[in-house]
Formats: C-alpha cells, sequence, structure tokens
C-alpha cells in the first residue's frame, strides 16, 4: 500500500497552517469541515509529502479524546488501497482493531476511508484509491 499522507492532530489549525507554511509546506486544498466527525481539515505538501491537519471543533469530535490525550502530534498514517475489504481483513487477521467503519471522507473527494488500530503499530487510515 502507498502512503497518501500522515494525519496531524492539532489544536488550532490556523495557527498549525501558518507554522507549516514557514517551512516551505503548500496548502493543496482549503480547510473543509467535516460534521459527522466535528473537524477541521486542511491538507498541505512539501516536497511530495502530503500532511493533513486534523482540529476538533467541539467536545464530541472523533479526536477530541486523543487531543487532551496527545496535544499536537502526528497520530496516524494513512494507506491508499486497491481493494478496501480484503486488506481491512488481512489487518484485522493481524491483530488490528477497527476504530473507525469506512465511511465516505468529504475532505477526499468522498472517497472511503477507514482507521484501524494495533497496540504497537498505532493508528492507521485506509482510503480507497
Amino acid at each position: 500500500m502507498k502512503i497518501h499522507h500522515i494525519g496531524y492532530l492539532v489544536k488550532k489549525i490556523d495557527k498549525a497552517k501558518e507554522e507549516f507554511k514557514n517551512m516551505g509546506y503548500t496548502v493543496l486544498q482549503e480547510d473543509v469541515y467535516d460534521d459527522d466527525r466535528q473537524i477541521n481539515i486542511c491538507f498541505m505538501e512539501k516536497d511530495g509529502y502530503v500532511i493533513e491537519l486534523v482540529s476538533p471543533t467541539s467536545k464530541e469530535s472523533t479526536v477530541a479524546g486523543l487531543m487532551k490525550k496527545l496535544g499536537n502530534t502526528p497520530y496516524h498514517i494513512c494507506y491508499e488501497t486497491e481493494d478496501m475489504d480484503k486488506d481491512i481483513q488481512i489487518l484485522l487477521a493481524r491483530k488490528y482493531v477497527m476504530w473507525e467503519e469506512k465511511k465516505p471522507a468529504i475532505a477526499i473527494d468522498g472517497k472511503k476511508v477507514c482507521f484501524l488500530i494495533h497496540p504497537y503499530a498505532g493508528m492507521i487510515e485506509l482510503v480507497e484509491r
């Protein structure tokens, strides 16, 4: 599977965006609000690497607990998949646990994504190619 992006959890997306710009990143897509997950998202790129800034907008956000526990930090790697169902089954057999079932992601053109967690590898996201 090819890496699509690295997800960064950030408390203040505008301030984080400015700091990444200072490091040479450019905005690929302006902020998108995901009402279902209650997060703001911004994709940025530098030298062919894509990051996704993810900022919770409420205490009910899917990442609010992570923000409280981890603070500003990279927290997942997203991989492109040709066959999401097959790759999910492979990962589940390797002791990954489903954190969020597959559903469309508004910030990635409605492509389906899902999140899984492994005790030694942390969180990953799969996105359909």
